[in-house]
């Protein structure tokens, strides 16, 4: 009996001298859940924003404006006999009406890096998305601040969850040319 103590207690000794040595790895990592994926929360992470933005805009303007001089001076007499009758007389009428009427939709899928992380947990994201249709080609740019709890399971916002959004298109090719007003015409713009 004192023989088989002897023994359990020397295992016992030599399992607690090796325990340290040997490190517990674990499945489970930090911030992991096992109900969902994990969601955007570093830099470096992406979020994928649904972009459905409908703008409409409309401004009117009217002006009118009425001018009337008459002059007029008659024939001296005396020493200033030799001054001829004399009349002016001028009107201007002015009016004018401007409308403009903008409408614009934007329905696209831009996936964001996350570029920063600020104080209170909200991710700033930035993305590019680059489209070329023959010899057209638009540049998409897209950056805003997100809240965590507004980013779904699959790391996808709708961009009406966006603080600060800014949504850039920028354009080159034919087209863009041809909408363009020529030389003459934007410095003639400048100046009148």
């Amino acid at each position: 009996m004192k023989s088989m103590k002897k023994i359990l207690l020397t295992a016992l000794a030599i399992l607690v001298v090796l325990t340290p040595a040997a490190s517990a790895s674990s499945l489970w990592s930090n911030g992991s859940s096992l109900f969902s994926d994990r969601k955007a929360s570093a830099i470096g992470d992406i979020v994928l924003v649904r972009i459905n933005e409908r703008y409409s805009d409309m401004d009117r303007g009217s002006t009118e404006s009425d001018k009337d001089t008459d002059e007029d001076i008659r024939a001296g007499f005396g020493l200033l006999s030799f001054i001829p009758a004399f009349g002016f007389g001028s009107s201007t009428n002015m009016s004018g009406e401007t409308t403009i009427e903008r409408s614009k939709r934007t329905n696209m899928l831009v996936s964001c890096l996350v570029t920063d992380v600020m104080p209170n947990g909200n991710l700033v994201i930035h993305g590019e998305r680059t489209m070329v249709n023959g010899a057209e080609r638009t540049n998409v740019l897209y950056s805003g601040v997100v809240r965590p709890l507004d980013i779904a399971h699959d790391n996808s916002v709708d961009s009406n969850r966006v603080a600060n959004p800014e949504l850039i298109f920028n354009g080159k090719g034919v087209i863009t040319r041809t909408q363009r007003p020529g030389l003459i015409n934007q410095i003639l713009q400048a100046i009148f």
